[in-house]
């Protein structure tokens, strides 16, 4: 996964700095961005990618309808784009009908280094079953274990 191109998408400024924050600390390439749907599919239309992490709840167009559009659509560059969704909701309708339109996995606000390491593990180990992490804390660097 070190070396995948990812596309972030949120609407909030911060999380998106949040997430690119903890990618940069995993190592990861440096992430396109997006702040609403639009400028995703604008994005996924100009780039091959091979992750694309997406807010669920946006304005104007949702996360549910961007993956929607992304599954569906014959203009992304990579039609098997891995697709995590994150929310700081953990809705089990919102869940189901974004795992129903195509997305490989859910994680859950606030997002931690070690919660998306494994949901990015999960996601390129096993491409078939839907992958939810939940959000614990990172551990604590002394002692190994969870606060």
């Amino acid at each position: 996964m070190e070396d995948w191109s990812f596309l972030i998408v949120d609407d909030n400024p911060s999380a998106l700095a949040t997430l690119r924050t903890l990618m940069m600390v995993l190592g990861l390439e440096t992430p396109l961005e997006a702040a609403d749907g639009a400028h995703a599919m604008s994005l996924v239309r100009e780039h091959e990618l091979d992750c694309v992490i997406t807010d669920m709840r946006m304005e104007p167009m949702s996360g549910v309808d961007f993956v929607r559009w992304l599954r569906r659509s014959n203009e992304a560059g990579n039609p098997t784009v891995r697709i995590l969704a994150m929310s700081a909701y953990r809705d089990p309708e919102e869940i189901a009908a974004i795992t129903a339109e195509g997305a490989n996995g859910f994680i859950r606000k606030p997002l931690s280094v070690a919660t998306l390491r494994a949901a990015l593990a999960a996601l390129a180990k096993d491409r078939g079953d839907f992958v939810e992490i939940s959000a614990k804390p990172d551990p604590d660097p002394a002692t190994g274990r969870e606060p």
